[in-house]
């Protein structure tokens, strides 16, 4: 099954339509993070829902989505780009409550209150909004947020389902928004439908995005085809200059203390070795030269 977004438009109701496969995105992202089951299926959504608002993007650029919240979770962040690369890390990769049923099952791991934040880049601008959680469930926030932030009519729905012994069977999602002269109504009708849609082609096994939007748009035809896949921007180069962006001082006290380091980086858990040579290097270029042995 390959991962993928792809879109279309529903032209008798004046709609665009994004849909969404991200089960093997999710399972490198949950043995990246070594997260817990709970934690694992949770941003498995919010990486779906990365993929989905980087497709509303008009241009190559990044989206971010962040969840901030009081449960266990903590939160998590999700980077997604128009070109299909994702990344992100959950804030406490442990979190693991026994989730509870019907439109309450997220409370014990995002707790009681918190905020969904999108930043979008474009051009070389930046814009973020906020909205604070509302419903605990990350497919009825999104939700609120389009209402509240970008005023725009739009429906989100976010599936995981489990195959046997693993939690991320499927992963999926759907992402419908009015065109300027869109039919609101047929929107509100399918705002109604699509979750229980969604989940019961998920639990008839799932398959490429292709045929989910098959499924829910019977006869649309496919306008673009975006492959998701894992992939984050940290390099050796960025860890040293991480490290340099600490000042002289804190370099020094690194070679005084320990002689050599690791940066980690909280995407994608690679981690980057730094010789004392680096070290050494580093200080260099901040004006502070090593008499070495």
């Amino acid at each position: 099954m390959a991962d993928a977004v792809v879109r279309a438009l529903v032209p008798q109701a004046g709609l665009k339509v994004s849909v969404v496969v991200a089960t093997e995105l999710a399972r490198e992202a949950r043995q990246r993070h070594g997260l817990a089951p709970a934690a694992a299926v949770l941003f498995a959504q919010g990486l779906a829902a990365g993929g989905l608002l980087a497709s509303l993007q008009k241009e190559e650029a990044r989206i971010n989505l962040q969840l901030e919240c009081d449960g266990p979770l903590r939160g998590f962040f999700v980077d997604a780009s128009v070109s299909g690369a994702v990344r992100g890390y959950v804030k406490n990769p442990a979190a693991d409550v026994a989730l509870a049923s019907g439109r309450f099952q997220w409370r014990g791991l995002l707790g009681n209150q918190g905020f969904i934040s999108v930043l979008k880049e474009s051009g070389g601008q930046y814009y973020r909004s906020s909205v604070e959680l509302t419903a605990m469930q990350l497919s009825e926030d999104l939700n609120h947020y389009f209402r509240a932030s970008e005023q725009v009519p739009t429906r989100v729905a976010l599936e995981v389902t489990a195959i046997g012994d693993e939690p991320l069977g499927v992963v999926a999602g759907v992402l419908v928004q009015a065109l300027p002269d869109g039919d609101l109504e047929a929107l509100a009708e399918l705002g109604r439908v699509l979750p229980e849609r969604l989940r019961a082609w998920l639990e008839g096994g799932g398959g490429e995005p292709e045929a989910l939007l098959g499924a829910l748009f019977p006869g649309e035809t496919v306008l673009a085809r975006v492959p998701l896949r894992f992939s984050c921007t940290c390099s050796r180069e960025r860890a040293l200059a991480t490290l340099a962006a600490l000042g002289a001082d804190d370099v020094q006290n690194i070679v005084d203390t320990m002689g050599s380091t690791a940066v980690t980086c909280h995407f994608c858990g690679s981690k980057h070795e730094v010789s004392l040579e680096d070290l050494w290097g580093i200080l260099a270029s901040l004006g502070r030269p090593q008499l070495r042995n």
